[in-house]
């Protein structure tokens, strides 16, 4: 609440004890008693809060069939008058440029979630430090993120996490990698594939999605063949060129929505890409990017709370 500018009061919902100490603590302004059990040990016994605004006593049917749902019951001490009326729903918009005023909170909230997994500011063990992935993945392509997004109707918030995510895990052992594959090509002719750049995208993943992005009509250019030349120029691209890298991550999302064609395990169709995907297709772009193992998809999760944290603000800025 303090890094969003105090804006809103804090409440507590809870057992009468439980809002009582939270209250008296002085971190609530307001409780919202959850009453409906005299033996919870946090009721039994004790009286309400004096900052009391509801009380929940009671649950109960309504309707009959199958239309019978439960309700909570509560009472109201006056205290907080609730929201009686809402704006009309908003329709489905195509993002904008990240309003320049947000850019200060929306990297404050995606550090400290990337600290609460394990991830500190600092870099820790990581080659780059939080300010570093963020500025370079969100900040300074925003222009073309948002071109990106507007041309091949996804959300930016897609792009933005899988960019920022993977430059936050390279670490020495993937510019070991890096190395290897480069004094390889330049010895024997021989490309060893391996991610690389900030996006840590393969060669073959770059090539494969470019590919499908011409066959659809995604973008305009030729097929490039796959041999070892061809691969090794698209991989320094990713890994020399971060504006480069950054336009072949939305290619490898647009590529796997379609079922990941000529992948070693293709993966089954989702809709056309759109700005309206549930949370499921979300989860399932996010988690293709990086594969089908089960780390793959423990990141994935991962990687959706970090999606949810871009789409805020993102959605604000759309939505002034």
């Amino acid at each position: 609440m303090r890094d969003d500018g105090n804006r809103y009061s804090v409440g507590v919902y809870g057992p009468r004890n439980v809002c009582t100490r939270v209250s008296n603590a002085g971190h609530a302004s307001a409780s919202f008693v959850s009453d409906m059990s005299s033996g919870f040990s946090g009721n039994f016994g004790y009286p309400l809060p004096e900052n009391w605004a509801y009380d929940q006593i009671v649950t109960k049917t309504v309707g009959s069939g199958s239309g019978a749902i439960n309700i909570d019951v509560n009472i109201a001490s006056g205290r907080d008058t609730g929201q009686g009326s809402f704006n009309k729903p908003r329709g489905v918009l195509a993002d904008t440029s990240l309003d320049p005023g947000l850019v200060q909170a929306m990297m404050t909230d995606v550090g400290k979630y990337m600290e609460s997994i394990g991830f500190p500011n600092d870099g820790g063990v990581r080659k780059w430090q939080h300010w570093k992935c963020f500025t370079t993945t969100v900040v300074d392509y925003d222009s073309d993120i948002t071109l990106y997004a507007y041309r091949y109707k996804m959300r930016k918030a897609l792009i933005q996490t899988s960019a920022y995510w993977e430059m936050r895990h390279v670490d020495a052992v993937d510019e070991g990698a890096d190395l290897a594959v480069i004094t390889a090509y330049e010895t024997t002719g021989t490309f060893k594939d391996t991610s690389t750049g900030i996006c840590q995208i393969f060669g073959i993943t770059a090539t494969r999605a470019w590919n499908h992005a011409v066959s659809k009509g995604y973008i305009t250019g030729s097929v490039k063949d796959i041999n070892d030349d061809t691969l090794y120029s698209m991989w320094r691209k990713c890994r020399d060129d971060d504006q480069f890298a950054l336009s072949i991550v939305p290619l490898i999302h647009l590529w796997n929505a379609d079922g990941a064609p000529g992948a070693p395990e293709d993966e089954t169709e989702l809709r056309p890409m759109r700005l309206d995907y549930t949370e499921n297709e979300i989860y399932e772009v996010l988690r293709r990017y990086q594969g089908t193992n089960d780390e793959a998809k423990a990141h994935a999760k991962k990687r959706l709370a970090l999606y949810q944290v871009m789409e805020k603000y993102n959605a604000i800025s759309r939505n002034p």
